[in-house]
């Protein structure tokens, strides 16, 4: 969820690209590759949940939130790294 921090424009984030994609097993175990699709998972299935509590710092809607985390799962399920 930190990524948010670093996107200019929340609005205009079409996901990660399929490199980031790509370099998630390399940067993570699997464990913690299974670890981040499940929250991706949990989150897309989870519209009222309250991220903007997880985030205190990020000035963005929970709306916001809740769609660009939809973003990233759809980016990682796009290019079949995320098992049905």
């Amino acid at each position: 969820m930190s990524l948010i921090e670093h996107v200019e424009n929340v609005d205009a984030f079409e996901g990660l690209s399929a490199q980031k994609v790509a370099s998630l097993p390399r940067d993570y175990t699997a464990d913690e590759v299974t670890g981040i699709i499940a929250a991706l998972r949990f989150a897309s299935e989870h519209p009222e949940h309250d991220f903007a509590a997880m985030l205190p710092g990020v000035n963005q809607s929970n709306a916001k939130i809740h769609g660009f985390l939809v973003k990233i799962m759809n980016s990682i399920e796009a290019a079949g790294l995320a098992p049905d």
